[in-house]
């Protein structure tokens, strides 16, 4: 039995989250969305909800690449992760300003900042 590291576990975490609400997004956009609208305007959010979803699936099978590397590529890969988070919760924050956003958006990105910051440090400590 092989001991992952805990950077190795969290980046498998996340794939899996990340596709998974990907996939949810793009096949089940009505079904996921924590917001409902009615008329054209919800064609237009139902649109960007699975492009959204789109890009969560990305970023999963993404996760589940940069898993596989070693040294810098990893500490670079990790750390770009980890700066478009933070731009990703500016924005957030900046979009809860025009429409009241549920605290789960919150939570959930200053978990993933906080794991990923983390996973960074005990990559730097190993080597």
């Amino acid at each position: 039995m092989t001991k992952r590291s805990f950077t190795a576990v969290i980046l498998l975490l996340y794939g899996f989250i990340f596709v998974s609400i990907g996939i949810g997004l793009l096949c089940f956009t009505k079904e996921v969305t924590l917001f409902t609208f009615i008329g054209t305007p919800a064609h237009v959010i139902n649109v960007m909800h699975q492009l959204l979803g789109s890009a969560y699936l990305l970023i999963g099978l993404l996760m589940f690449v940069i898993n596989n590397l070693k040294g810098k590529q990893l500490y670079f890969a990790i750390a770009a992760i980890n700066l478009i988070g933070f731009i990703n919760l500016y924005l957030i924050f900046i979009f809860n300003e025009l429409i009241v956003l549920p605290s789960i958006y919150f939570i959930f990105q200053a978990i993933l900042q906080l794991t990923l910051l983390l996973a960074l440090y005990e990559q730097v400590k190993r080597n």
